[in-house]
């Protein structure tokens, strides 16, 4: 809980793991597809569920600092460092996705993430702006 709230107590007090276990899932699927290939099935799936609304919209910031999450955790992987991990219960499937993910594709996906951001600002079509990022993140062989 520490390493998920970064040290910051009043964070770790009122964290919710539950809402972030789902919350890592989804962004675990959208990395599953865009690190791996394959069929996009899953990806589409989880992204349906991001629909319009307050609700829609506090569900897919917390997806969006899940991402930046485990994409920290996978730079950390990458260089070296998996001590400085913070998702460490699922390093096993972090590790392996590192193993398709170097550090340009990784600042990428962080500049990607961020254009979401800006689209949830402009009210985008949220579910649309989540495949698109799963798609345009997609590794080619």
């Amino acid at each position: 809980m520490a390493r998920l709230s970064e040290g910051a107590l009043g964070r770790a007090r009122s964290f919710d793991v539950d809402v972030y276990v789902a919350a890592r899932a989804d962004a675990l699927a959208i990395l599953n597809s865009a690190l791996l290939g394959g069929e996009h099935t899953q990806l589409f799936k989880v992204t349906e569920s991001y629909r319009p609304g307050a609700e829609g919209r506090e569900k897919t910031e917390q997806l969006i600092r899940t991402l930046y999450s485990l994409l920290r955790d996978l730079m950390f992987l990458g260089s070296g460092t998996p001590e400085l991990m913070h998702n460490t219960d699922i390093q096993s499937q972090l590790t392996r996705l590192a193993e398709s993910a170097d550090f340009g594709w990784i600042a990428t996906a962080s500049e990607q993430l961020a254009e979401v951001e800006r689209g949830m600002r402009r009210n985008l079509l949220r579910s649309l702006s989540l495949d698109a990022l799963g798609l345009a993140l997609e590794k080619t062989a």
